[in-house]
């Protein structure tokens, strides 16, 4: 089968691997859709760490084609995927804080993923998709569930005053998920003005240029800050434009050797709540069925579909001017 193969840090072949063949509790699912991520970018430059030969890709779905004696999905059915592989014995596991487990694997980051025609997985890691889903909206479940957790964390109310700092894919279904929670304000800040217009169309109430704009004196006393764009800046900007009291809830992955400065003193004066918020834990199902519902706007998020053959180009490159999501949707 063909797949996008990381040797070694800015080693990308499309080659020919193996066809996986499941094990007892494995499936087999032909790939249909799976997201390019941020994090994939990280890995190709070495700036977050992986296991090399590895097949990227974590943000995926799509038909079963084979299944092992214990496994209960059928042949054709449409399964969205959970990367991320936990123990469920070490300390963290048994507390609730999977999302931290020390013997975390991470399908397309530490064993083969979803850049490929087919993608061998445990049975835990599959979530059954209603089969009138659009199979694109496939690739966008894992980034939902991410921001689900972020939700979760950040604990709105309703009415809350929001920012968003990042208009890419993360921001965008932050965006959605804060109108549903009833914010009575929301603000993406993103330079790009055609994020910024696709914003306006599905919740944000405002949108702010900070190129153009001084973020931190148009946002003022924010109670809630998410930081969606794993920039450093977006970070500072996001601590100084929230409220005493209010939450920084921080999403975007960081090159790992960034540092923020942050003034401790500050932190305490104003009583920030600072939290980082990782990967998906027990919210995959929840992503499954809102995007099943049609509650949020997904299509406008999707800038582009290409093949495997393509992805290489893709994945060296930063997205273009405006674009969102891409996504490889097979051969």
């Amino acid at each position: 089968m063909k797949a996008v193969l990381l040797n070694a840090v800015n080693e990308l072949v499309v080659t020919e691997i193996p066809t996986p063949t499941p094990g007892p509790d494995e499936l087999v699912i032909k790939m249909l859709a799976c997201g390019i991520c941020g994090t994939d970018r990280h890995i190709l430059v070495g700036e977050h760490p992986a296991k090399m030969p590895l097949v990227l890709g974590h943000e995926f779905g799509g038909t079963v084609t084979a299944v092992g004696k214990n496994v209960d999905f059928k042949i054709g059915d449409l399964v969205s995927v959970d990367p991320n592989i936990i123990c469920g014995t070490c300390d963290h596991c048994k507390a609730g804080r999977s999302a931290h487990c020390r013997n975390l694997i991470a399908l397309g980051v530490t064993i083969n993923g979803g850049f490929a025609e087919y993608v061998l997985l445990p049975k835990s890691q599959a979530y059954l998709v209603p089969k009138a889903t659009n199979p694109l909206h496939l690739g966008l479940v894992e980034p939902l569930a991410c921001c689900i957790r972020g939700m979760d964390l950040a604990e709105l109310k309703g009415g809350e005053r929001v920012a968003v700092i990042g208009g890419g894919s993360m921001g965008m279904l932050i965006i959605q998920l804060c109108k549903l929670a009833g914010a009575s304000e929301i603000v993406l800040v993103t330079r790009q003005k055609e994020r910024r217009e696709i914003a306006e169309t599905i919740g944000a109430t405002r949108t702010i240029d900070p190129a153009a704009q001084d973020v931190r004196k148009e946002l003022v006393d924010m109670d809630v800050t998410f930081e969606a764009a794993g920039v450093i800046e977006a970070f500072n900007q996001a601590v100084a434009i929230t409220r005493s009291g209010g939450t920084v809830l921080v999403l975007g992955v960081a090159p790992s050797h960034e540092r923020a400065e942050l003034s401790v003193y500050d932190v305490v004066i104003r009583g920030l709540r600072i939290i980082g918020s990782y990967i998906n834990p027990y919210t995959q199902a929840r992503a499954v069925e809102l995007i099943a519902s049609g509650k949020l706007q997904i299509d406008p998020l999707i800038s582009k579909t290409i093949t495997l053959d393509q992805l290489p180009e893709f994945l060296r490159n930063k997205p273009g001017q405006g674009d969102i999501k891409y996504l490889v949707t097979g051969a």
